[in-house]
């Protein structure tokens, strides 16, 4: 069978009784005019592209040509993939090396969608788990190496979100040459390290790129991640006496919800509004001596560390977002005995250099800082609140972030959505950008983390939703489920509203709950 025989897909238009149009798509054979078979794409002309392959992959064919992102290189994961056409190209930039792509189009039964895959903090390889899972869920997805491959030393011309933009640019019409039609809906939907950021660059330097994005755990500040990482690292290993053993994450924790947990009405092991939380842990104080069941002063002063925001030693500025209570369980990551991966890689790449130690040179927070903030490192950010072009587009953009992230401080998410509020104004921000605080959750909505429930919730849907009816959403209801406790709904409210128990009825039942301001 052919890619023209497989490849096209016919697109119709229902007019519902309510006057909605509403498009699907049929599998079969379009008219000559409408679409191109996949091989044919290899004649592609596109401005300083060149397409190198165009071929039509079989259902279940695919194998990796590199290891893939995360390293176990399992061939298993594309066992279920749909027959699709493959694109690979290369776009050219001035005065630097050329930009790998690949463009992945289903066969059949697309959705009309386009959803490029987050392409890693660095880049070097191409995302293809990403976009194994987006094409099976009916997207066309693609990707790119960011111009080079393999690791390395960080390239920062290539952390820049030039090579992305290029990439999805290409993409489009690689797309409507496929199926004779462009893509009815552009979304990106990532989390985390190099998803949100690739999404956030998106949104503020490339308005025209996409139509709808969500950025979920944010890493906004690239600059200071590392720096937050080493503060609650620092604060728990300014000396001996400083360390919390794990084993007392619990005491704490259960201090948190002592404090806190009941205050929007019921007691369900969850804090739903962290930010307000008064919780001191010199509550916890031990009163003769060290105990399992209580802190000593030294670690009374670094669990209060951790949960007071970043801020620069000299001019007092805030530096990242805080870890507020409610997240304890999962402070080993970063307070543990050693620090968070990233902070290590991101001091010897960019702040100093391959020899530097942590336990020989423990960071300050002053000229370390304004080391990391140098001038030529500001393009790997993704911080700059000026919305305005997407939003005058029509683009809606979907903060979501985990109060119980254990990987960066969830007071991040709020930074960045309130300096956007006061960048383009409250109005504008009403109509197309909305935060979502998830309580309880960790980094990302559909993922399982030990000391969280794995928490469900269609963004997409959510997002083309808004995009076509115009209506943003106030509030969301997500599925919890797993972490021991009962399976749940759970309504969140659009910050800076929160959940009330109404006083009545089953507690895991989003409906017996309301949005009020907190």
């Amino acid at each position: 069978m052919t890619g023209e025989d497989v490849g096209p897909l016919l697109k119709n238009t229902l007019l519902l009784a309510s006057g909605m149009a509403v498009v699907f798509w049929c599998s079969g054979r379009a008219p000559a005019h409408a679409a191109a078979s996949c091989e044919s794409l290899a004649s592609l002309s596109l401005p300083n592209t060149t397409v190198t392959s165009a071929q039509l992959v079989d259902a279940g064919a695919f194998t990796s040509p590199a290891p893939r992102r995360g390293g176990d290189g399992a061939a298993a994961a594309f066992k279920d993939l749909p027959a699709f056409c493959r694109v690979s190209g290369s776009i050219k930039r001035a005065g630097d090396t050329d930009v790998k792509i690949e463009v992945w189009m289903p066969a059949r039964q697309w959705n009309g969608h386009l959803q490029p895959a987050a392409s890693g903090f660095a880049g070097g390889t191409i995302g293809y788990t990403e976009m194994a899972q987006l094409i099976k869920g009916g997207s066309a997805t693609a990707n790119t190496n960011r111009g080079h491959d393999g690791g390395g030393p960080w390239k920062l011309s290539d952390m820049n979100n030039v090579p992305y933009h290029l990439m999805v640019e290409q993409a489009k019409p690689i797309v409507a040459a496929y199926y004779g039609s462009a893509p009815t809906f552009t979304v990106m939907n990532e989390c985390g390290g190099g998803g949100s950021r690739d999404a956030l660059m998106e949104v503020q330097s490339w308005p025209a790129d996409l139509d709808a994005a969500a950025a979920q755990g944010i890493v906004y500040y690239s600059t200071h991640h590392g720096i937050a990482h080493m503060w609650v690292y620092q604060a728990t290993h300014k000396s001996d006496a400083s360390y919390i053993p794990p084993a007392k994450y619990p005491v704490i924790h259960q201090g948190a919800l002592d404090a806190c947990d009941a205050k929007d009405g019921v007691k369900d092991g969850v804090i739903e509004d962290p930010e307000r939380c008064r919780f001191d842990p010199g509550t916890l104080l031990c009163r003769n001596g060290d105990a399992p069941t209580c802190l000593t002063a030294p670690q009374v002063e670094a669990a209060r560390t951790i949960y007071k925001a970043p801020v620069h030693a000299r001019t007092g500025q805030k530096i990242y977002g805080s870890m507020p209570p409610g997240g304890e369980l999962g402070w080993e990551a970063m307070a543990g005995p050693t620090p968070y991966p990233f902070a290590p890689g991101f001091y010897r790449q960019l702040v100093f250099d391959e020899n530097w130690d942590y336990k020989t040179h423990p960071v300050n927070f002053d000229s370390d800082v304004d080391k990391a903030d140098a001038p030529e490192h500001l393009v790997i950010n993704a911080n700059n609140p000026d919305v305005s072009g997407f939003i005058g587009r029509g683009g809606k953009l979907m903060i979501i972030g985990g109060w119980n992230d254990h990987t960066l401080g969830p007071g991040s998410n709020v930074d960045y959505y309130q300096s956007v509020v006061r960048k383009v104004g409250a109005p504008a921000a009403r109509a197309s950008v909305r935060l979502f605080m998830i309580p309880g959750m960790d980094h990302c909505l559909g993922e399982s983390y030990p000391t969280a429930p794995t928490v469900n919730f269609d963004v997409v849907g959510a997002l083309k939703q808004w995009k076509t009816t115009g209506k943003a959403p106030d509030q969301i209801i997500v599925a919890e489920s797993g972490n021991g406790r009962p399976d749940r709904k759970r309504l969140v409210c659009a910050y800076p509203r929160i959940s009330q128990y109404k006083g009545s009825g089953d507690t895991g039942d989003a409906m017996n709950f309301v949005c009020k301001n907190p």
